[in-house]
Parts: structure tokens; sequence; C-alpha cells
């Protein structure tokens, strides 16, 4: 079983040269199609965008898109923005997030034996606030909350104060990896993206793989065991 972990993609097509010559059975997109940093513009976006949403039609199976925080805050009825929101094109943005969670194509979580992937990761303190008990499966716990209460997700501001995220209170798309560090999960490897990495971090509590704009790094997991890939 090989499976593949795409960071933050921010309207980059280097995911296609990725999927193209790689072998996986599965591919987990790590979220946050949207805004940019680099010299990509809204239209570009967007048509990465679709162009991601069709390759999942194609392989339903196989692939897996996590929502980040700068898709979520383009989600109806989601009433906060972040940095990068791009007030010209949120409707259409919006619409097309919105047409595809709706066609369950769009998750927050994804769960493979003892891995759980998320955009920014899982902490505890989080997950007991939510309300958490142990009684389901964390993957399938997660996502349900997201489809019956969105607001769970929005930005949270801790003790730290942090305008960063950096607090062990911050949900699955915003959590820093110092705090995320701190109150992981116990029992499993998490793998997020969210923070930038010049490379790969491969680590056996929380593995950071938002390289797509740097190295251009990506993750893979042969039979339980994590592999750089480049």
């Amino acid at each position: 079983m090989t499976l593949l972990a795409l960071g933050d993609t921010h309207g980059r097509t280097n995911w296609k040269k990725i999927v193209a010559n790689t072998t996986f059975d599965t591919v987990i997109f790590i979220g946050d199609y949207f805004d940019t940093h680099d010299n990509v513009s809204a239209q570009q976006q967007l048509t990465n965008f679709k162009e991601i949403i069709a390759y999942k039609r194609a392989n339903s199976d196989k692939v897996i898109l996590l929502i980040g925080n700068h898709d979520y805050h383009y989600i109806r009825p989601i009433e906060e923005t972040y940095s990068g929101f791009q007030d010209d094109y949120a409707p259409e943005i919006g619409q097309l997030l919105h047409e595809a969670i709706g066609a369950d194509l769009m998750q927050m979580c994804y769960r493979h034996d003892t891995y759980l992937f998320s955009h920014a990761g899982i902490t505890q303190t989080w997950l007991t606030a939510v309300g958490y008990t142990g009684e389901e499966p964390i993957d399938s716990f997660i996502n349900a909350l997201f489809r019956t209460r969105p607001g769970a997700f929005r930005f949270t501001v801790g003790r730290n104060f942090s305008p960063y995220g950096d607090d062990v209170c911050q949900t699955p798309i915003w959590v820093r990896p110092k705090s995320l560090m701190q109150d992981a999960v116990v029992g499993y490897t998490q793998v997020v993206g969210h923070t930038t990495q010049q490379r790969l971090v491969i680590n056996p509590v929380v593995t950071l793989i938002d390289t797509l704009g740097t190295s251009g790094q990506f993750l893979t997991i042969v039979n339980g065991k994590m592999k750089l890939g480049n």
C-alpha cells in the first residue's frame, strides 16, 4: 500500500507532474487550493481547482481532498476572512467549493491505520472542546462535525493570543506545529501542511509537508513507512 501526500497547492500546478510520475494507491491533497504568495492569478487558481476536482471525480476511490483555512473562509456560511482573501473572486470560489463539498468530494480529515491527515493538525484540547468521546473513529467524527457544525473550525483565540494560530485550542485548519507537537492526539502520526517548510520534515508525531512552493518535495508512505519524494 502506497500513500502519496501533497502539501498546500495555492494554485500551483506541480501536483500534475507528481501524480503522473509517482505510483500510488491513494493521494491526499492537504488543502489550501486558493490564495497565494506566488504570482498565480485568481483565474489560474480557479482553473487549477477545477482540474483537481475533475481529477477527483475521475479517480474517486484514490483521491482525498482535504480543506484548508484558505478554502474554508470562502465557504458559506462562514463569516470570517483571513490573509489573502480575494474579495472580487469570492463568490465564484465559494460556489465551486460549495458544489464540491455538497458532492462529498472534500473533507476535513483522513485516517489510514495510525496516520492521520488534516490541513494543520488535531490537538487533544480542541478535540475535547468539540465533544469527542472516542466512541467513533476520529476521522468520522471530525468529518461529520464539519457537516453539522462548520463553525467549529473557525479561528480560535487561545491563551497565547497568537494571531498566527499558535495555540493548542486551535482547529485542524489553523493550529501551528509548535502547539500541535505539545498537544497532539495520542496514537497517531499526523501529516499536516499549513506552515511552509523549506524541506519536508518527517517526524513520528507530526510530519510537515507544506513544501510544494519551496523544495517541491512530497511525502510517500510505503507499507507504513514514510519516505521523501521529490
